[in-house]
């Protein structure tokens, strides 16, 4: 008498289809989770930078306040400013493509020699449809700060010594 076994190895082709499509509606779940941890490295990468910029416009003050270059938006960083200054434009560069855009503001006053160097984050405030933009922000007395919005008075005003300091209301 013979008599066969039916011994299975491997899995069917239904088995291995469940298993990716569980795989794949798992890694979805955990994927739109990382959304917010990705802006918020972006952001501390930009305050980073923002404080390295901070640390070369004490070093250009020192050498001579005249040197210490104005930047408004990332258009200014033209081929002129990379071959002027190197490490502004390079963290200017980076910071623009983590998402935020560099600006240096100084006070064009002799006697009141001061700056204010901030940037947009990419981690906003307010619920729809009052959504703000949150800044980083770090000035030449030390002070650092973030706000939300953007105030007037960063003007670089040379009569208003408060026109290049960081905000201390958010």
């Amino acid at each position: 008498m013979i008599t066969t076994t039916n011994t299975r190895t491997g899995f069917t082709l239904i088995e291995m289809l469940v298993v990716v499509a569980v795989i794949g509606i798992l890694s979805s779940v955990l994927l739109t989770g990382l959304g917010p941890a990705r802006d918020k490295a972006r952001d501390s990468r930009i305050m980073t930078e923002v404080n390295q910029a901070r640390s070369i416009a004490a070093t250009l003050d020192n050498s001579g306040f005249a040197a210490l270059p104005v930047i408004d938006s990332f258009s200014d960083v033209d081929d002129t400013f990379k071959e002027s200054y190197p490490e502004l434009a390079a963290l200017a560069i980076d910071i623009y493509g983590q998402g935020g855009d560099l600006h240096i503001i100084k006070s064009g006053a002799p006697y009141f020699r001061a700056y204010l160097i901030y940037s947009k984050l990419n981690i906003q405030a307010g619920t729809p449809p009052n959504v703000e933009t949150n800044y980083y922000c770090v000035d030449s007395i030390g002070r650092v700060g973030f706000f939300t919005g953007l105030p007037d008075r960063l003007t670089g005003d040379p009569a208003d010594p408060e026109s290049v300091r960081c905000p201390l209301s958010f």
